[in-house]
């Protein structure tokens, strides 16, 4: 993970050189290295973030060869390492604290007779005093060379990178408005949204809110939203030489999930769930035709990525229909279902599985024979149809047993065995243009008051299925605020518009949700947008 930090860093980085300890010293002479058990490199990232512990690493020493006698150095920090790591790289890092710095031992490494390697000792780095948005750089090496010991060029210290993020608390609604503490979630309802980190950073959801106005509190309560963020894309690879399916993690996902402390944490801190949206890869391999093998390894895998950078769960989403290409294996009906369980069974129970229901990858999950005898419903938190377009209107689905027509959509979907309706979305709300804003979002708006004031309403799932944008221009400015509360929040909230049946038109809810800024530069357009991806 460290590497993989590193790999994606910009011309003020630290320049790695990886390689290994050969013996390159005469026959009598010994060769010795300085090192980190983090990595085969001597050079390290460490985040640290406000409120966390110090971060720790520890250090070893090592010959080439067994010591004739016990052999001690001391490990130090270095400022005159750093300033000569500066001018020969033209970089200009700071100088990380050496009093920020403890040494277990007092930094004393003995490698006793006999032995080739040293116990390791832990080094401690505190935070204390540290300037935020800052890339400090720490140098330790040793303070003396044991005689008949070649102090090899490059092999006698550890660089470490070290950058500091404070939290984020307040927040700037309006322009020219007054700062004020990150409001809360708003209530009685889970929102669900989707970033496509090929354009967007997370944070992109924690610029928006929304203003609840009843009319009767002032000022007006404001509140956050996005329960469930998913970020895409992540998409099952195949290797063909060891047939495995493989996770993988696009280029941007990954350099978002390698600085979580950035891109990521700020929302969990707010209790949202951050997630990834794993899809089919088109590569012949996916959801609906892994076998046993594939399954186990394939759920360890993302196990491992969820933990790796503490995400709170997986999204699967599978609408790509290449499956039955030459050599592949068919789609089947109980690879998915199985897949589904693996991940439920592997993964912690706080962490999320949740599923987009859509086209024939999911139709069957009704029913537990086709399923080889799984209840797929028991092994997901939640679920939410996949039928939106920003083209077509908008489309309202409650399962049912039968798979009769809707009232509120052209698509028919069956109840899937084991979960309970409080636990799916049965709206899902595209992101239309403004240039189709009466001919598609005033409709929206009277389909979802008429569903709720109907009875329909059976759980407090809000998607959003479209990636989240900012404040565009052209037919997409303000396309966002006008989901929000147009025909997003505003119809389908409890005490929010609904439909009066005898009159045939809106009736006024107790309370009016507007969609509106978090971050007052979203409303200044896209130029100025701080959530476009700056990596």
């Amino acid at each position: 993970m460290l590497l993989a930090a590193m790999a994606s860093c910009t011309e003020s980085d630290i320049i790695q050189t990886v390689g290994s300890l050969p013996d390159e010293t005469p026959m009598n002479n010994v060769g010795s290295r300085l090192y980190s058990t983090k990595t085969f490199s001597n050079m390290i990232t460490i985040l640290m973030y406000e409120d966390d512990e110090p971060a720790t690493d520890e250090i070893g020493y090592t010959l080439t060869k067994p010591a004739t006698a016990n052999v001690t150095v001391k490990a130090t920090a270095s400022p005159e390492l750093v300033a000569a790591y500066n001018t020969d790289h033209n970089t200009e890092m700071k100088e990380f604290p050496a009093a920020n710095v403890t040494f277990e031992g007092d930094g004393s490494l003995t490698i006793p007779a006999g032995k080739k390697t040293a116990e390791n000792i832990r080094v401690t780095f505190s935070p204390e005093g540290l300037e935020h948005e800052t890339i400090y750089l720490l140098a330790i090496t040793l303070t003396q060379n044991p005689a008949g010991v070649e102090a090899a060029t490059g092999k006698q210290t550890i660089y470490y990178r070290i950058s500091y993020r404070e939290k984020i608390t307040t927040c700037e609604p309006e322009t020219g408005g007054t700062i004020t503490e990150i409001p809360p979630l708003l209530p009685n309802v889970t929102s669900v949204f989707y970033v496509n980190t090929e354009f967007y950073q997370p944070a992109i959801v924690a610029g928006w809110g929304i203003y609840a106005d009843d009319m009767m509190t002032f000022p007006t309560p404001l509140y956050s939203i996005g329960n469930i963020i998913n970020l895409k894309r992540a998409t099952i690879d195949y290797d063909a030489s060891s047939q495995r399916a493989l996770l993988q993690l696009g280029s941007d996902l990954s350099y978002v999930l390698e600085h979580r402390d950035k891109y990521v944490r700020h929302l969990q801190e707010y209790e949202r769930k951050v997630c990834i949206c794993i899809e089919n890869g088109g590569k012949g391999i996916g959801f609906c035709n892994m076998n046993e093998t594939q399954i186990t390894d394939f759920a360890r895998q993302v196990k491992d990525v969820v933990e790796r950078y503490h995400l709170d769960g997986v999204n699967l989403w599978d609408e790509d229909s290449k499956y039955g290409k030459a050599g592949m294996p068919e789609r089947n009906t109980t690879s998915y279902p199985r897949l589904i369980k693996a991940l439920r069974e592997v993964l912690p129970s706080e962490k999320l599985v949740t599923l987009v229901d859509k086209g024939d990858a999911t139709e069957y999950f009704y029913d537990v024979n086709k399923c080889g005898g799984i209840e797929v419903g028991r092994y997901l938190d939640y679920v939410w149809h996949g039928y939106f377009s920003p083209t077509q209107e908008l489309q309202i689905i409650n399962p049912n047993s039968d798979g009769s027509p809707q009232k509120y959509s052209q698509y028919t979907r069956r109840s899937i065995a084991g979960l309970d309706a409080s636990s799916y979305g049965s709206v899902n709300i595209p992101r239309y243009p403004n240039t189709h804003s009466e001919e598609m979002g005033t409709p929206a708006a009277e389909i979802i008051a008429q569903w709720k004031s109907a009875g329909n309403k059976k759980s407090n799932i809000l998607v959003f299925g479209d990636d989240l944008i900012g404040q565009e221009y052209g037919d997409r400015e303000g396309a966002v605020k006008y989901m929000l509360d147009s025909y997003g929040f505003m119809q389908f909230m409890d005490d929010g518009d609904g439909w009066d049946f005898t009159m045939d038109n809106i009736s006024w809810g107790l309370v009016m949700y507007y969609g509106g800024y978090l971050n007052s530069a979203l409303g200044t357009g896209a130029d100025n947008n701080p959530y476009l991806k700056d990596w």
